[in-house]
């Protein structure tokens, strides 16, 4: 088996590579994600922004031509009170004209206090128009890098994995077994290089046989987690 122990080494740094590889391929989608996200938060305070600004316009609208309304009425009012033709009817326009008046001056505040929203509203437009452009040029921005990404990290993936092939093809039959076996198990971390005498992974100290059958270029198992072990360089 001469050569295995470098085998290995190549095989774990081939493994943790694709896994690597695929982590990075992996979090495209989910970063992609937060993207559009911001962006629909912005376009939706944008859409929002705009709906009560519209609103409060139609509000102001209404109140004006309710005040319009409201001061044409006075108007009669005072017409048919110099007409009336008793103390009983004058009285009762002369109330209605003061209710009327009470009712006009609310309606000039509202609308003065929907004026200034709307100004204020209109004045912070831009800023979310920006915001919201801003995401939709990032989004766009980052889609593009995210699919050069995706290409570049597709072609090392192809590579990687054409590589490990190669290197599980250069094991030995009785090897082979044993490896395919704890890959099927444990996967990339189906390998650990040795820190003395203990396995990285678990930390259990393999014996001095077992050391020196490494030390010959054999297969060793850690007899605690099951782990191909090696000698790291």
């Amino acid at each position: 088996m001469a050569g295995l122990l470098a085998l290995l080494r190549d095989l774990h740094r081939a493994h943790r590579l694709i896994r690597d590889l695929r982590e990075h391929l992996d979090r495209l989608p989910a970063q992609l994600k937060v993207h559009r996200t911001r962006l629909a938060r912005h376009e939706t305070a944008l859409r929002e922004a705009r709906d009560a600004l519209k609103h409060l316009k139609v509000t102001v609208h209404d109140k004006e031509v309710t005040l319009k309304d409201k001061s044409s009425q006075i108007g009669k009012y005072e017409g048919q009170m110099n007409t009336a033709t008793s103390k009983k009817e004058y009285d009762a326009f002369k109330t209605e004209i003061a209710h009327t008046r009470e009712l006009c001056a609310r309606l000039e505040d509202e609308i003065l206090q929907a004026l200034t929203q709307t100004d204020e509203r209109t004045a912070a437009l831009p800023a979310l128009e920006k915001a919201a452009a801003d995401a939709r040029a990032e989004l766009e921005s980052f889609e593009k890098q995210a699919k050069e990404r995706q290409d570049s990290l597709g072609d090392d993936m192809a590579k990687a994995q054409a590589q490990l092939r190669e290197l599980e093809d250069r094991l030995p039959p009785g090897a082979r077994d044993q490896y395919d076996h704890a890959v099927h198990g444990r996967g990339p971390d189906a390998l650990a290089p040795l820190h003395g005498r203990a396995c990285s992974a678990c930390s259990t100290e393999i014996s001095t046989q077992l050391k020196t059958n490494l030390m010959m270029d054999k297969l060793v198992v850690c007899p605690a987690c099951a782990r191909i072990v090696y000698l790291p360089e």
